[in-house]
């Protein structure tokens, strides 16, 4: 009842910037990458707020599936899926040893790379499953050959702690095949073969995320995490030999809030340095490097007006940033600012290669405050 109540009394509000996730474009993705290696289990990875697609938005469009796992980073990321889904979830990274007590154990799987995190879990006198991560090669964190015996004795001597999962990551997502990668699958199954001999039998291994699931298929390996191909982003982007059925979910829509006139001459935005070499028509949209895109980047990408490439000019500012318009266009026009035909100049590809860095990073300083909603 006072939630109905609140809805009465809250305005409607239309938002000038609005991030669209396309369910239909989802689903396909996930039929894509059953159809990779369909023997295998997917643990959907949602972490990093599902890679600027918004959690929340996520588990609307796969509720009806049955994933064994939902991959997440963090104790607020695992607060969402627990509260609005029935998953179970992986907490793929560490937390402080006193948070583990508020999580569900019941439906949380624990991946554990440090023996003091292991020793606190047993310290809890809960059933709690984990997983091991263990180091074939990239020493960030992770489980060492030489001290992996250690962490198996204490689980073995602790009948309450379940070992359910072994995974590992490999140090690359869109580099030519390596002889370094094919040594960390090869150390990984030396590393279980230990796990085995120590009786035990983990129901999941996995070593594969986006990029190697599509070149290698080696039935050692029963479960993927999925990332970027997951919203529709192939790690080969740019290699015409990789035709995969994937389709980007997330579109940007913003509007114009200013039309100036500027003659030859004048100087445009901050610092007097952007000067116009002939007269033009400047649109004005509320967006650049607090909602995410870097200030180094202006003069490089374009916006879509009607499929109509618009040049992004001028110095970028905190909220605002401009475009060289038509007279075709009117204050309050929506206006592309990331699309998903292939074409066009505005993908989330083509805007990650100016900004001299990767999809994902794109993807996850989308900022948190921009209305998602789902078509």
């Amino acid at each position: 009842m006072l939630t109905r109540l609140k809805k009465l009394h809250t305005p409607d509000i239309e938002t000038l910037n609005t991030i669209t996730i396309s369910k239909e474009n989802i689903l396909n993705n996930i039929k894509s990458i059953e159809k990779l290696q369909p023997n295998s289990q997917i643990f959907p990875v949602l972490k990093s707020n599902a890679y600027g697609h918004w959690i929340n938005q996520i588990l609307k469009i796969i509720k009806g599936f049955s994933f064994p796992y939902i991959v997440v980073d963090s104790f607020p990321e695992y607060q969402i899926i627990h509260n609005q889904s029935k998953f179970n979830i992986l907490l793929l990274w560490e937390t402080l040893p006193k948070n583990y007590q508020y999580f569900d154990t019941k439906r949380t799987t624990f991946a554990i790379y440090n023996i003091e995190t292991l020793k606190y879990l047993i310290s809890l006198n809960k059933k709690i499953k984990i997983h091991l991560f263990l180091n074939t090669g990239m020493n960030r964190e992770w489980i060492q050959k030489n001290n992996l015996n250690t962490f198996l004795e204490l689980v073995k001597n602790n009948k309450k702690i379940e070992l359910e999962w072994v995974m590992s990551h490999l140090h690359s997502a869109d580099e030519k095949w390596e002889e370094s990668i094919l040594k960390q699958i090869t150390l990984f199954k030396t590393m279980f073969e230990i796990i085995k001999a120590k009786w035990f039998s983990p129901k999941w291994k996995h070593i594969w995320a986006s990029a190697w699931m599509i070149k290698i298929n080696d039935s050692f390996f029963n479960a993927r995490r999925p990332w970027l191909i997951f919203y529709g982003y192939s790690p080969f982007w740019n290699d015409e030999k990789i035709n995969l059925d994937l389709k980007p979910a997330l579109t940007l829509n913003s509007t114009i809030i200013s039309i100036q006139n500027i003659n030859k001459g004048e100087w445009i935005s901050y610092n007097q340095k952007r000067i116009a070499q002939e007269n033009a028509i400047s649109a004005t949209v509320p967006f650049w490097y607090y909602e995410w895109r870097l200030r180094k980047l202006w003069g490089k990408l374009f916006y879509y007006q009607n499929n109509v490439p618009l040049q992004q000019v001028w110095t970028i500012c905190m909220n605002l940033s401009c475009c060289i318009a038509n007279k075709k266009i009117n204050l309050w026009d929506k206006i592309e600012l990331i699309w998903i035909d292939k074409n066009k100049k505005n993908t989330i590809e083509y805007i990650a290669n100016q900004a001299e860095t990767i999809p994902y990073e794109i993807l996850i300083r989308l900022d948190k405050g921009i209305r998602r909603t789902i078509i």
